[in-house]
């Protein structure tokens, strides 16, 4: 496929995946009774790693990382791993994992990255264990050092472009994110461009029609999903 139809979704619960238009959809914090929903009622490819379970609710439904695909194959394309910094159980939404989808183009091996990198809080404003700043930019750090010309990452960041630090500029390390407008629901222009599409600026990889999608749902908490066209050509 030399053009796809690529969507990124930071989804706060239970969604319907049938009400989008894609090749591909890479899901943060995918609760794992949605992917396993996914799987039962629709003939998509999955892959699928768990972050983490609720540490004081072990029935609660578990989170993790995921890439959504009609028709392109995952089987031995996506590589999985760890951070090399995490907390070993802080509440289910933080991150752990990283997925990497390796596809075959008419230019060489192109890889995305699906990611999401813990949120720094605190015993004062956020449930669960305490994950400080430093594992925050520790993971970010290493995110960012994954791409090259070659790579295009998506995720959310949980910080706009302008308020990542001095280790995490995206200027300095050469790169460009592609989502400029508010991806999340609470009208705060604190929260634009939290959520990231990133190439490097020499990268040849084209995309187009960044569309952050708006959508009746039951609860208008968290982000909205992203879409976005990748050209190889």
């Amino acid at each position: 496929m030399n053009n796809i139809k690529v969507i990124t979704f930071n989804c706060p619960g239970d969604f319907d995946i049938d009400k989008f238009e894609f090749d591909l959809f890479f899901i943060q914090r995918c609760p794992e009774s949605t992917i396993n929903k996914i799987r039962h009622d629709t003939n998509y490819k999955t892959s699928y790693i768990r972050n983490y379970m609720d540490p004081d609710d072990s029935e609660k439904d578990p989170c993790g990382i995921c890439i959504v695909s009609k028709d392109i194959n995952l089987d031995s394309q996506v590589e999985t791993g760890e951070f090399k910094n995490f907390i070993s159980a802080p509440e289910k939404e933080q991150g752990r994992c990283w997925q990497k989808l390796n596809l075959d183009t008419p230019n060489g091996t192109r890889t995305i990255i699906n990611c999401l990198p813990s949120f720094p809080n605190s015993e004062y404003n956020a449930p669960g264990i305490v994950v400080p700043e430093e594992i925050y930019i520790s993971q970010a750090s290493e995110l960012l050092d994954m791409i090259n010309d070659t790579t295009i990452l998506v995720g959310d960041f949980h910080n706009r472009d302008t308020n990542l630090n001095d280790e995490l500029n995206l200027d300095k390390r050469n790169l460009y994110n592609y989502i400029k407008e508010g991806t999340f629901t609470k009208d705060d222009a604190y929260l634009t461009s939290i959520d990231k599409i990133i190439t490097t600026k020499n990268s040849n990889i084209k995309i187009s029609n960044v569309t952050v999608i708006k959508y009746d749902r039951d609860h208008l908490v968290g982000h909205w999903p992203i879409s976005f066209n990748v050209s190889w050509d």
